[in-house]
C-alpha cells in the first residue's frame, strides 16, 4: 500500500469498533491494494464480542436468504483461518447437538435444512451418549439433531489476531472514544472523539455495536437496533474434554472453550438474566453440572458476564449503504458468525464498487417508514 509504488489514489477508510465484526472488515480492507486503514475503537476485541457464546451456524428460524447469508460466512471463517496466523487455534469445526425444542419443531427443522443442503440428521439417544459420553443419562433425549458443520470461535481473540494482522499490513489502530461523525452536507467525511480530535477519511465503517446508535444520531440517521441482555457463565478451566461439540439442551446451550472453560447460558428464558443476574448465573451453572457424570461434575464456577447483545428490530443485520455517501454500517446480532463475510462484502462494496447480491435485503432502508436521513432515504436502499 505504499503510494510510492502507484499513481492510483489512496483510499482512507476509518472503521469504528474493534470487535470481530470491525476487525474482520479492517482486515480484508488492509489486503487490498491502496487503501490506508485506521481502526478507532476504546479496546480491541470489543464490548459484546467478549461477553458472547460465540456459535458458528445458519441455524433455526432463518429465513432462507439469512440462511444463506449465515452459511457464506462459515465458509469465509474456514478461509480466514487459514489466511490469519493463529486463528486456526481458536476456531473449533466440532459440530453440535441439538434438542432444546419440541419434537414437532425439531423436526421441521431438520426436514427445512436439509433441503437447503444443511449436514443436518437425527441423532438416536444412542448415537448422542457415544458422541457426548460425560453427559449423564437423565441429561439425554430420546432423541436430537446432529449438525456436523457447526462449529466456535473465541472471538475476542480472534478479533485481536485479525487485528495485529491487518496491522502488520499497514493498517493504523487508535485507542480512543470516537463522539461524532463529521459530516459536509450529505457526505461523511471522518470522526470526532471524545477529546474533540478530528479524524479524516474518504469512507468511515461504523461496526461500534450499541455504539452506532448515537453515532449514528450525530449525523440525523434513526438506528433501530436496541441491546438485548445476554447471560453467558464461564466455569474454571478443566484440564479434560468433557464436550467433543456444542451442546443446546432443553435446559443450557453449552461448549467448551480452547482453554478448557466451559461456557453456558439458560435456555428456557433465552440467555436473558433477569433482575437478580447473580442468581441466574448460579442456576446456570448448576443445571450445566446436572448434565454431566462422574467427575465432571466437580466442574466449578468462575464468573459470568451479561453483554447487550445489539439487536436491529426486525433482528437481521444492518450492513452497508446508510443513506449518507461515504458512511456504510454493519451492526448486527449474530455478528460472531457474520463477521467473516461481512467483512469481505463490504471491503468489495467499498474498495471495488462491487454490489454483493445478498447486501440489498440488509440495508437501513428497509426501515424507510422509521429510518430517515435529512428526511429521505436514496431510492437505491429502499
Amino acid at each position: 500500500m505504499d503510494p510510492v509504488h502507484s499513481d492510483k489514489k489512496i483510499l482512507d477508510v476509518i472503521v469504528v469498533g474493534a470487535g470481530v465484526v470491525g476487525a474482520s472488515i479492517a482486515w480484508h480492507l488492509a489486503h487490498q491494494e491502496n487503501v490506508a486503514v485506521t481502526i478507532i475503537a476504546s479496546d480491541v476485541g470489543g464490548t459484546a464480542t467478549p461477553k458472547s457464546f460465540a456459535w458458528l451456524n445458519a441455524s433455526w428460524h432463518n429465513p432462507k436468504f439469512y440462511y444463506d447469508l449465515r452459511r457464506r460466512s462459515m465458509a469465509r471463517w474456514k478461509q480466514l483461518a487459514d489466511a490469519v496466523p493463529g486463528l486456526q487455534d481458536v476456531v473449533q469445526w466440532c459440530g453440535s447437538l441439538e434438542w432444546d425444542l419440541p419434537a414437532e419443531d425439531l423436526a421441521k427443522y431438520e426436514t427445512g435444512h436439509s433441503g437447503w443442503g444443511y449436514n443436518i440428521r437425527r441423532a438416536s439417544r444412542k448415537e448422542i451418549a457415544e458422541y457426548e459420553p460425560w453427559l449423564t443419562d437423565n441429561a439425554l433425549p430420546e432423541w436430537g439433531l446432529r449438525i456436523t458443520e457447526e462449529g466456535s470461535v473465541e472471538a475476542a481473540d480472534a478479533a485481536t489476531l485479525m487485528v495485529n494482522h491487518a496491522q502488520a499490513h499497514g493498517a493504523r489502530v487508535i485507542s480512543t472514544t470516537v463522539a461524532n461523525i463529521l459530516k459536509d452536507r450529505d457526505c461523511v467525511t471522518g470522526v470526532v472523539d471524545a477529546s474533540g480530535e478530528q479524524y479524516l477519511a474518504d469512507h468511515v465503517v461504523l461496526a461500534a455495536g450499541l455504539g452506532s446508535v448515537q453515532l449514528c444520531a450525530s449525523v440525523s440517521i434513526d438506528l433501530p437496533v436496541t441491546g438485548k441482555p445476554g447471560l453467558l457463565i464461564h466455569s474454571k478451566p478443566v484440564a479434560q474434554r468433557l464436550l467433543k461439540g456444542i451442546v443446546l439442551s432443553d435446559k443450557v446451550h453449552m461448549r467448551q472453550a480452547v482453554d478448557g472453560r466451559l461456557l453456558a447460558y439458560p435456555r428456557a428464558d433465552d440467555s436473558d438474566p433477569g433482575e437478580n443476574a447473580q442468581a441466574t448465573a448460579e442456576e446456570t451453572f448448576a443445571a450445566v453440572k446436572s448434565m454431566f457424570r462422574g467427575e465432571a461434575n466437580d466442574v466449578e464456577l468462575d464468573f459470568f458476564t451479561v453483554g447487550d447483545r445489539p439487536t436491529p428490530r426486525d433482528g437481521l443485520p444492518i450492513l452497508g449503504a446508510s443513506g449518507l455517501e461515504g458512511l456504510s454500517l454493519a451492526v448486527m446480532h449474530s455478528g460472531v458468525t457474520l463477521a467473516a463475510i461481512v467483512g469481505e462484502v463490504l471491503t468489495n462494496k467499498i474498495v471495488k464498487g462491487i454490489n454483493d447480491p445478498a447486501l440489498p435485503a440488509f440495508t437501513i432502508g428497509r426501515f424507510k417508514h422509521s429510518a430517515t436521513v435529512a428526511g429521505k432515504l436514496p431510492a437505491a436502499d429502499l
